[in-house]
């Protein structure tokens, strides 16, 4: 059970950090109870049975796409805010459930 934490510590903050910690560091937070051939060989594994799909795309990714590509001017940002905002409220709603994240987006 300590080597899938350790392991799915190490491949968050390969996901979320800049400067990741490496491997090294894990098998020292493990008091060397699994080495590096074990931790990579449990995140090949984990990887694998996830088939690589450690996020799902969600509102926020199209809405940014969306707005880069139809160039509006937006000086302040307040278009984007505004289209945040609105977004952001849809997450409130069960109703809005059944859409597709880039349909709400388009919307």
């Amino acid at each position: 059970l300590q080597l899938v934490g350790v392991t799915a510590m190490l491949l968050a903050s390969k996901y979320e950090e800049i400067y990741a910690p490496e491997v090294r560091d894990f098998v020292y937070i493990t008091d060397r109870a699994y080495n590096r051939e074990q931790i990579l060989a449990m995140e090949s594994a984990m990887l694998s049975t996830l088939q690589f799909n450690l996020t799902c795309p969600t509102q926020l990714h199209f809405i940014n796409r969306y707005i880069k590509a139809s160039r509006v001017a937006d000086d302040h940002g307040k278009l984007k805010y505004l289209v945040r905002y609105y977004v952001e409220r849809t997450l409130q709603e069960f109703s809005m459930l059944k859409y597709l994240p880039s349909m709400v987006a388009a919307s």
